[in-house]
């Protein structure tokens, strides 16, 4: 039977470290201090201008409602014109609504707070393995935890860009640790805040509390916890069950990140675990309490299970260096592996990404707050905030909105959102468009020229437009099919594949310096504003439409908002659409496919089987099927598959 986590660091048989040893003790713990330091400092630094994830936008301007309502039960900024229930974990938002409400309640201040409380998350992610693994296996395993964590530069990414589900991870040790040392109202309370945070903690957290109740045989303390966590939880529990309608549990496939030195000590460690140490209540419900997050979102759970992870490797790491003879051999290798996980952990390391951010090189951005806060005031300065803005790339429209109060086609978090989306209906020209083109590039004065939209103002990578009067649509027909053919060709052969942060199991990143970096930076930039030209050609025609075809003109909406997002998955700086090189290459081809049927049919492109067939394969294939409306592409004149277009990341 095992036992509780006891008051006092336990050395075991298997640990190098010996109890006289205080001097070697010592240094492990200076060590340790020195990592931890060092990446905090790095980290403080940046403060100012910190690096965020596409979901910091949304939880920003909800952050804002918060502050300036008190309560948002509906979201009123995604998903105009009729928004939708918040089913969100409020936690995360409310707490940068108060944060940043005391620092002044600008847009700023709510910024700087979010950037803060992300600070707190890794520091709470570090301090809770070192906590933990020092308890378990004493100084010297808790170092190899924090070196392979607070190493690993996507695994502590993931906790400092301040997502709800990193506080999630952090929690589940801690509601495991307070409910085998009998605490059940501790334990209730932090699963209540888990909950309340991301709605993944109704799954892991009470699934570790469950773990360990079984092993341990805790039933009545297990009915306890349930009851009081249950009773607390009520308020959010009903509000997400009224609400289940709404939500779909889509998202996109992000792109596999791997930190290869701790991957793979944490799958050795979890088999080591098993046999080495199978009556360890704590470490088994540890290691195993999320593996619900594997199914469903396989991308965080490896990326976030680096806590559990790292303790179970620094302790496998232990046992096998304990079995080595000389004093002298074990701790060379000790500090050999804390300084490899530190420097050179098969794959990036923290701080080549930390240094060369305080450096000034900061790239990639998942979110440019300067240029949303550019658009916002466009949109601000000319009136246009009455319309629902309609965003190439729509985390990119939630970000707009923490400057501005916005209404956005779409928006944030796709797992919640309405069946029968009224945006879908909306005329074309009633809309606001953010769209992936220079503002007064030569193609949109040349279209504003001929009175077919209107420039408004906007940033070096995109142009805030609205339609102006209703074009002739055998016109709108022969630029749709030469942009598309033009456009299309040109990608098909030329697009590079969007590989910025992709690394593999000992695969470190493509680029090898600033100049390389420059380079993809510079082609990226060419490439969405030739996939931005189809969408702008893709509205025109829908506008063009609309009147006598409806039906078609709503099938070109669609398929803009699926070549905005080709824009963004082949230029942006988040990682959501990387592709893997096959996925690419099919691109490219079915690219090339729509670019020639566009060709070929010039007069009625949108009437044509070969035009909707391969948009519709364009999109399907490029964006996995992981998108979250199904669209009937070609339902206006004759029956062809259903087609997801993208209306949403």
């Amino acid at each position: 039977m095992a036992t509780a986590p006891q008051s006092e660091p336990q050395t075991h048989p298997w640990s190098p470290l010996q109890p006289s040893d205080a001097r070697l003790r010592a240094i492990a713990r200076w060590v340790t201090f020195a990592i931890f330091t060092l990446n905090f400092v790095l980290l403080a630094i940046s403060l100012g201008d910190w690096r965020v994830s596409i979901d910091s936008g949304y939880h920003i301007s909800l952050a804002e409602w918060y502050a300036h309502h008190g309560s948002a039960w509906w979201d009123h900024i995604n998903y105009a014109p009729r928004g939708r229930p918040n089913l969100q974990g409020p936690g995360l938002q409310v707490a940068i609504a108060l944060l940043g409400s005391l620092l002044g309640g600008r847009p700023g201040n709510f910024i700087l707070a979010n950037a803060m409380l992300a600070l707190a998350q890794w520091t709470a992610a570090i301090a809770t393995v070192w906590f933990f693994t020092r308890r378990l296996g004493g100084d010297v395993a808790a170092m190899l935890a924090v070196a392979l964590v607070a190493g690993a530069a996507f695994a502590s990414a993931s906790f400092y860009v301040g997502i709800p589900s990193g506080w999630v991870f952090i929690a589940i040790p801690w509601t495991i640790y307070f409910f085998l040392i009998d605490r059940p109202i501790v334990t209730a309370l932090i699963v209540t805040l888990g909950c309340y945070t991301h709605l993944g903690g109704f799954a892991v957290l009470p699934a570790g509390v469950l773990i360990a109740a079984v092993l341990e045989r805790r039933w009545r303390r297990l009915i306890e916890v349930g009851a009081i966590s249950a009773i607390l939880t009520a308020p959010y529990s009903i509000h997400f069950f009224a609400n289940l309608g709404w939500y779909r549990g889509v998202h996109a496939i992000e792109a596999p990140r791997f930190d290869s030195m701790l991957d793979l000590l944490t799958l050795a460690g979890a088999v080591w675990m098993l046999v080495c140490r199978r009556n360890d209540a704590f470490l088994i419900a540890w290691v195993f309490a999320p593996i619900a997050w594997l199914f469903q979102d396989p991308g965080r759970f490896i990326l976030q299970e680096a806590l559990a992870g790292g303790a179970v490797g620094s302790l496998m790491l232990c046992d096998a260096i304990a079995r080595f003879e000389s004093h002298r051999l074990r701790v060379a290798l000790t500090l050999a592996l804390a300084a490899i996980a530190t420097l050179f952990p098969l794959g990036p390391p923290s701080l080549g990404g930390e240094i060369s951010w305080d450096l000034g090189y900061r790239a990639p951005r998942m979110l440019n707050w300067q240029r949303a806060d550019t658009l916002a005031g466009v949109i601000k300065d000319q009136g246009l905030q009455h319309r629902v803005v309609s965003v190439y790339e729509n985390s990119l429209g939630s970000a707009l909105a923490v400057f501005a109060r916005l209404r956005i086609e779409r928006g944030h978090w796709v797992e919640v959102q309405p069946i029968n989306d009224p945006a879908d209906d909306l005329p074309t020209e009633s809309k606001v468009y953010v769209v992936p083109l220079t503002h007064g590039s030569r193609w949109l004065d040349n279209l504003e020229s001929r009175g077919l939209l209107r420039d408004w103002g906007g940033t070096s990578d995109c142009a805030v437009i609205t339609l102006t009067a209703r074009p002739d649509s055998r016109a709108m027909a022969t630029l749709f099919a030469d942009t598309v053919a033009e456009n299309g060709q040109w990608l098909s052969k030329h697009a590079i594949r969007h590989d910025l942060l992709r690394a593999g199991l000992f695969e470190l990143p493509r680029f090898d310096s600033e100049a390389a970096l420059d380079r993809w930076l510079a082609q990226a930039r060419i490439q969405r504003f030739h996939a931005g030209r189809m969408e702008v050609a893709a509205l025109l025609y829908s506008y063009a439409l609309e009147r006598k075809d409806p039906r078609d003109a709503k099938a070109l909406r669609m398929a803009a908002l699926g070549f905005g997002e080709v824009a963004s998955f082949l230029s942006d700086g988040d990682t959501v659409g990387d592709e893997s090189a096959r996925a690419h290459r099919r691109f490219c081809t079915d690219m090339a496919s729509l670019a020639a049927a566009a060709r070929a049919h010039p007069q009625d492109p949108i009437g044509s089987r070969a035009v909707r067939e391969t948009a519709v394969r364009l999109f399907q294939d490029y964006f996995h099927k992981q998108f979250p409306r199904a669209e009937r592409f070609a339902e206006a004149k004759f029956p062809v598959q259903d087609s997801i277009i993208p209306t949403s990341i």
